[in-house]
């Protein structure tokens, strides 16, 4: 299986790594396509280009980050990896516990947003 990972700047607590299935990258490709475009749609699809790339399982069901990738998440030899449902993502220890608190703040409002 090959997966999309993006060097991903969103979160307040630092940079991590968004990887992507194939059919959760197709999704937010056709976000980014309907978008209404002011200008900034074109450099945001250079970014998330030259910031991406596509990756295969090895054997063992691995996934090798690059170094360029790694270095930018500030990942060195321990990772964190946390689900988002249809994709996930990989942290650096310190940075995953400082979203971990930032998050924490906020889920359950998000919660009550859904309803029941």
């Amino acid at each position: 299986m090959e997966f999309t990972v993006v060097v991903w700047p969103k979160h307040p607590a630092g940079t991590c790594l968004r990887v992507f299935p194939p059919p959760a990258w197709a999704k937010f490709r056709a976000e980014i396509e309907a978008m209404q475009d002011i200008g900034k749609k074109p450099a945001l699809k250079r970014m998330i280009g030259s910031f991406s790339t596509s990756l295969k399982l090895d054997a063992a069901g691995r996934l090798s980050i690059p170094e360029e990738m790694a270095t930018e998440a500030d990942i060195s030899n321990q990772a964190v990896l946390v689900g988002l449902l249809d994709r996930f993502e990989i942290w650096s220890p310190t940075r995953h516990a400082e979203a971990k608190t930032q998050d924490s703040a906020t889920w359950k409002q998000a919660l009550e947003m859904m309803g029941e």
